[in-house]
């Protein structure tokens, strides 16, 4: 167990449920690594979307990233969890639905949340995160992508247990594609890279960065 799983995961050794999920998501998820090193020594304020209980805060800060986090989640419970972990005056968590995030300018980081919104919204949000990215700041939005393939199947039946075990409140099945995520962030002429992001699980997930051009 590497410094930053054992520094982050600890956070939650308080409910022993929690703190094996915690070893177990960020041990297997590559997205956080990802967003860490896309990150690296930003001074920016973040704002992460979807922030749950707080886990990838809890990561950065044991990466040594120090810039403030906002975090918004629509999961009240998992909000006040956040709050408890993570009480510095650094980070700041709000129970909420991500399309309500207040003005914000910096980087953004937004991780499996998309599919919980319709179509319009989903267009809405893209353009708010848009225009929340700071000069050199980056967004960083991993989702599972609307493809013909066994990966996209195998995602849809993970978010139908995750729906009946009740571990996310809301459902979620709207799934967009490629070009219904890179369009909000073309049209601000802003730099898009995508790539997958699935590491060790069958689900169909990419990682789209954006950047503002200098």
């Amino acid at each position: 167990m590497n410094s930053s799983l054992r520094q982050a995961a600890g956070r939650y050794q308080r409910w022993p449920r929690l703190y094996y999920y915690a070893i177990g998501k960020i041990a297997l998820d590559p997205a956080y690594p990802a967003v860490a090193n896309a990150l690296g020594n930003s001074t920016l304020p973040l704002l992460d979307l979807g922030c749950g209980l707080g886990l990838l805060a809890a990561y950065l800060r044991a990466s040594g990233h120090r810039a403030p986090i906002v975090g918004w989640d629509v999961d009240e419970e998992k909000i006040a969890i956040a709050k408890t972990v993570l009480p510095g005056t650094s980070e700041n968590f709000h129970a909420g639905d991500a399309l309500d995030f207040s003005e914000h300018s910096g980087d953004v980081v937004m991780l499996d949340v998309l599919h919980y919104f319709s179509d319009e919204d989903q267009q809405q949000l893209l353009r708010k995160i848009a225009a929340s990215i700071a000069l050199q700041g980056v967004a960083l939005i991993r989702l599972a992508l609307n493809e013909p393939n066994w990966r996209f199947a195998a995602t849809r039946a993970e978010e139908w247990f995750v729906h009946f075990t009740r571990w996310i409140p809301v459902h979620g099945g709207n799934f967009p594609t490629r070009a219904e995520v890179t369009l909000p962030f073309a049209q601000e002429g802003l730099d898009v890279e995508v790539r997958p992001m699935w590491g060790w699980t069958p689900f169909n997930s990419h990682l789209f960065t954006i950047r503002r051009k200098i």
